[in-house]
C-alpha cells in the first residue's frame, strides 16, 4: 500500500485553512493501492533529527538560488523557522509522498504534491493575501526561496483549480521546471447520492416557496474577520435598505459578527432584527446543506474567490450574487448564471510591474462605498421582486456546474496528478 501523508492537522496549518473541504472531499475517497495517513500526534526523536537534517540541506539549496538579490542568512533562517520544526518533527519520513495545500510547508523530508488556489498564498506566511500594497515580489527573499523549493526534485507536482492561477504561476515564477509540473484541474463540489436527491427535491419546491431567504456564509473556520472579506458588511447595509419592501424576505448569516461591529448600531440591529438569523457556531455538513436547501439567494461579494462556496451554492440552484474579483469568471457567466457586482477588482487589485503578480489590498472591504451599496441593493431588489428571474438564474447555475464542474472530474484529475507525482 502506497502511503500518502496528510499534514493538515499540524500547527503550521492553523492559519491556512487546515482541513479545507475542497481537498478533504478528495482525500476521503478511495483510490486503488493508496492509503492516506495523518501526521503523528507528537514528534518522535527520529523524526526531529530528520527534520533538522532536512532544514540544513534546504538552507544550503535555497541560499544558492537568489536571482539578483544578495544572500541573507537571517531571511533564510526566518523562512525555515516559519515551517515550524515542532510540526516537521511529526512528519513521518518513511511515507511515500506528502500532500500539501496552499504553500510548500515541508522542509524536504518527503517528495510532495502541492495544491494551491492562489499564487500569493504560496508565499505564506511572509506575504499575506490582501496585505501586499506596493510590494515588489522579486525583491522579496520569500519569492526566491519558494521558487527554489518548487523547482527542486522533491516537488513532484503542483495543481490548481483555477486557470488564472496556473497562468500566474507560469508568468510570475518564470520557471520552465515549475511550469512543467503545474496543472489545472477543474474543481467540483461533493454531494452523496442521498444529498443529490435532497438538492433536486429542494430545487423543485423552491418554485412554490412563499418566503425569500438570502444566505451568507463565512469561511468554514468561522473566523469573524472573514465576515467582512466575504462581503458581509455591505450585505447588511443593503439588506437594511431593501427589507421594508419585502415582508417575506429573510436573511441567514452563518457567521459571528466581527469585532469591528462590537457596540455599533449595526450589531444591535442585527441581533434584534426579526428577519435576521445569526448562526455563529460551526455547523455540521448536514446542517450546512440544510441552509443551502432552504435558501433562494446566495451572497458572496467577496475580496477573493471562494471556490467550494460558490460551486456548492450553484449546484443547489441558488441565485448567486458575487464580486468581479479574479477567479469567479471561471465558474459563472454574468447575468446568466449569477449576478456579478462590478468594482471590487479595481478597488482591491493592481499588478506588480516587475513580475506581473496580481497583488491585493483588502482594506477597501472595511470602508463601505455608497455607489457599491446601491449596486448591491439593486441586484438584491431585482432578485427579490422577480421570482422567475431568480429561479432562472439558479437553474442556469445548477446546469453549468453539473456540466463543467463535476466532482467525478475533480476526483479523476486529482488521481492523475497523484499518480504522476508518485511516478516522479
Amino acid at each position: 500500500m502506497t502511503r500518502i501523508l496528510l499534514p493538515f492537522d499540524l500547527p503550521i496549518y492553523d492559519r491556512i485553512n487546515s482541513n479545507h473541504p475542497l481537498l478533504v472531499s478528495l482525500t476521503d475517497q478511495r483510490y486503488p493501492g493508496i492509503g492516506f495517513v495523518r501526521a503523528a500526534a507528537a514528534g518522535p526523536a527520529a523524526y526531529a533529527a530528520e527534520a533538522q537534517r532536512a532544514a540544513a540541506a534546504l538552507g544550503e539549496r535555497l541560499s544558492a538560488g537568489l536571482g539578483s538579490i544578495p544572500r541573507n542568512d537571517d531571511a533564510l533562517r526566518q523562512f525555515i523557522a516559519s515551517r515550524d520544526l515542532d510540526s516537521q518533527a511529526r512528519i513521518d519520513p518513511t511515507a511515500d509522498l506528502a500532500f500539501f495545500h496552499t504553500a510548500p510547508m515541508l522542509l524536504g523530508q518527503l517528495p510532495y504534491l502541492l495544491h494551491t488556489e492562489s499564487l500569493t498564498t504560496l508565499f505564506h506566511p511572509m506575504l499575506v493575501e490582501g496585505d501586499c500594497t506596493g510590494i515588489e515580489l522579486r525583491q522579496q527573499y520569500v519569492y526566491w526561496f519558494v521558487r527554489g523549493m518548487l523547482e527542486a526534485p522533491a516537488c513532484r507536482g503542483i495543481f490548481t483549480n483555477l486557470k488564472s492561477t496556473q497562468a500566474q504561476i507560469d508568468r510570475v515564477l518564470a520557471s520552465e521546471a515549475i511550469s512543467r509540473k503545474t496543472r489545472h484541474v477543474p474543481a467540483g463540489p461533493y454531494f452523496t447520492t442521498d444529498e443529490q436527491a435532497k438538492v433536486a427535491t429542494a430545487v423543485e419546491r423552491r418554485r412554490e416557496k412563499p418566503d425569500i431567504d438570502i444566505l451568507f456564509t463565512n469561511s468554514w473556520h468561522q473566523r469573524t474577520p472573514s465576515f467582512v472579506l466575504r462581503g458581509g458588511l455591505d450585505l447588511l447595509l443593503a439588506f437594511f435598505e431593501i427589507e421594508p419592501q419585502f415582508p417575506n424576505l429573510r436573511l441567514t448569516l452563518r457567521s459571528g459578527l466581527p469585532e469591528i461591529l462590537d457596540g455599533t448600531d449595526i450589531a444591535a440591529r442585527v441581533r434584534g432584527h426579526p428577519k435576521i438569523r445569526l448562526l455563529p457556531d460551526r455547523l455540521s455538513d448536514e446542517e450546512m446543506l440544510g441552509l443551502l436547501l432552504r435558501a433562494d439567494i446566495f451572497f458572496l461579494d467577496a475580496a477573493s474567490v471562494h471556490s467550494i462556496s460558490i460551486l456548492r451554492a450553484m449546484y443547489c440552484g441558488l441565485a448567486c450574487v458575487v464580486s468581479d474579483v479574479p477567479g469567479y469568471e471561471e465558474y459563472l457567466t454574468p447575468d446568466q448564471t449569477a449576478i456579478v457586482v462590478p468594482g471590487r477588482a479595481a478597488a482591491i487589485y493592481d499588478e506588480d510591474p516587475g513580475s506581473g503578480w496580481v497583488r491585493g489590498d483588502f482594506r477597501p472591504m472595511f470602508r463601505p462605498d455608497g455607489t457599491r451599496l446601491a449596486r448591491i441593493a439593486a441586484a438584491l431588489q431585482m432578485l427579490c421582486a422577480n421570482r422567475e428571474a431568480r429561479l432562472a438564474l439558479g437553474a442556469n447555475a445548477r446546469k453549468h456546474v453539473m456540466a463543467h464542474n463535476s466532482f467525478e472530474g475533480w476526483k479523476r484529475g486529482f488521481e492523475a496528478v497523484l499518480q504522476d507525482a508518485l511516478a516522479g
